[in-house]
């Protein structure tokens, strides 16, 4: 049995045996309230890896591989910054809990180590991982270092596309509703877990009750969002009231209506005023508790009736904030949270600041693009540093939310675990998505499990809030802190032992100020 130690900020693969970060023991800085995490990568194992964390208190998780088949929608030659991996090939991205042993996979075998440390932790604690196969044992000793200052409170607005639906159908849980609402819970717990902040909600059941006239039940949606609220959950997206006809189309429609019709006013009254009641007699009126979509992405097409519907919603209802993806498309004045994507970001970045200076929030997100000149991402083919800076750029930029799509989708019904690139329709376009865009958990063996971007999320977004309570000190070091590993949205450090130091120095900064 041979084996390495790797930091958590690395991929690791069944067939790579030589890594950057690795290590011969762990030695770590954590915070109070969070994990000190790294991997394990052991070949030339002849028979099944056991555990032995001693008196240790550790999370384990054997990584499980997933395929690579393909690197989709590069539109122009790869620059090397993007670090791509040629497909075929097998990730450890998906994290099955520890089941005693694990037997070698493609001729290795991954683990992957969280230990907690307790909110009221002080110093160094210590303990040994024992790892045998066979005979052999190998000891590895892990000293945590506790820092001083807790988990910062969570202040980035995080919103990403979870189906509850697609975890009940995937666990065979779709006619077992008490078992599907447990199964529900298991992936809510760890969108939170990953600093998750708000849920998207489906509108309320509308029913057809004569012409021009709707009735409205919000006991689904009223339960929805009272489970968010009591997993942590503090805000709440409702789903677009229209939808565009397709990309090359003017048209955007409204439960099947022209948006501009006097027929879907008559709706839109209707609905958005039975939503405001509702929200009202519950207390949650508040407006930063919940957005409303109009039409995800518009563009220079559509700008106009999408402006036009922006101004009948703050008519009907003016204390709900107005939240889509965006672009630089000329819908000036429509929104009151903007969303663009991160390259679109930074070629309108004069614009979108200037938003910012009148009072509005600026996000950002990315989906299946951007996906060359470097710019990162969360694919499975491109570094995993990648996928941790994206809080980053958050802080960055001063950018207060972040947005995807997709936790669950597992498109077109393609098996996440033996396939990453499944093809992708929207309004009438069709594409092949990057390897893992439309997944961050994996549908387990009865229970959901993790992904180690899934765990990058989470790392980078405790990074941001240290770096937003450092520069509250002294915003000058934050900002060089940041620059080191994070310069643009294309421009990032992808050394993995100077992120790894540049972490520890982020750490002990942050312990030092607020410790």
């Amino acid at each position: 049995m041979q084996y390495c130690i790797v930091d958590s900020c690395e991929w690791t693969y069944p067939d790579v045996h030589s890594y950057e970060t690795q290590m011969p023991c762990v030695r770590q800085r954590a915070l109070r309230g969070s994990w000190a995490t790294f991997q394990i990568h052991i070949w030339k194992a002849d028979s099944a890896v056991r555990m032995d964390t001693q008196a240790l208190a550790a999370e384990i998780y054997e990584q499980i591989p997933i395929p690579v088949e393909d690197n989709p929608n590069f539109e122009k030659e790869i620059l090397p910054s993007a670090r791509l991996r040629r497909a075929p090939f097998l990730v450890n991205d998906c994290l099955c809990p520890w089941r005693g042993q694990a037997q070698p996979r493609e001729g290795s075998v991954g683990i992957y180590v969280a230990v907690p440390v307790p909110e009221d932790a002080a110093g160094t604690f210590s303990g040994e991982i024992r790892v045998s196969c066979g005979e052999e044992t190998a000891r590895i000793s892990v000293t945590i270092d506790v820092c001083s200052a807790p988990l910062p409170k969570e202040t980035l607005q995080i919103a990403m596309g979870y189906s509850p639906y697609n975890a009940a159908k995937w666990h065979g849980l779709l006619d077992k509703p008490e078992q599907a609402e447990d199964m529900d819970t298991r992936y809510l717990k760890l969108l939170r877990r990953q600093h998750q902040t708000r849920l998207y909600v489906d509108p309320p059941e509308i029913t057809d009750v004569g012409p021009g006239r709707y009735a409205f039940d919000f006991t689904t949606f009223n339960r929805r969002v009272q489970k968010g609220l009591s997993l942590g959950f503090t805000g709440f997206h409702i789903s677009g009231v229209g939808f565009r006809k397709a990309w090359d189309s003017p048209i955007i429609q409204i439960r099947g209506m022209d948006a501009l019709s006097y027929e879907a006013y008559i709706y839109l009254q209707q609905y958005l005023g039975a939503l405001r009641e509702n929200l009202r007699e519950n207390g949650w009126l508040e407006r930063d508790m919940f957005y409303i979509g109009i039409a995800d992405e518009p563009n220079e097409i559509n700008a106009l009736p999408y402006r036009a519907v922006c101004g009948m919603v703050r008519r009907i209802f003016p204390e709900i904030k107005i939240f889509d993806a965006c672009s630089g498309a000329p819908i000036y004045g429509a929104l009151d949270v903007w969303v663009p994507r991160s390259d679109e970001y930074e070629k309108n970045q004069a614009m979108f600041d200037a938003y910012k200076e009148m009072g509005d929030a600026v996000w950002q997100y990315v989906c299946l693009y951007p996906r060359d000149d470097g710019y990162i991402n969360r694919f499975m083919d491109i570094p995993l540093l990648a996928t941790r800076y994206l809080y980053w750029g958050n802080y960055r930029y001063g950018l207060t939310g972040y947005l995807h799509w997709a936790v669950n989708v597992y498109e077109n019904d393609v098996d996440p675990f033996t396939a990453s690139c499944p093809r992708h329709v929207n309004a009438g376009s069709a594409s092949i998505l990057p390897p893992g865009d439309d997944k961050l958990i994996y549908p387990g063996e009865g229970e959901p499990w993790m992904s180690m971007r899934l765990e990058a999320h989470r790392e980078s977004a405790e990074e941001y809030e240290m770096l937003c309570a450092i520069a509250g000190k002294d915003k000058a070091l934050a900002d060089s802190l940041c620059r080191r590993g994070l310069r643009s949205f294309h421009d990032v450090t992808y050394d993995g032992r100077a992120f790894r130091a540049l972490r520890e120095e982020l750490l002990q900064t942050y312990g030092e100020l607020f410790g």
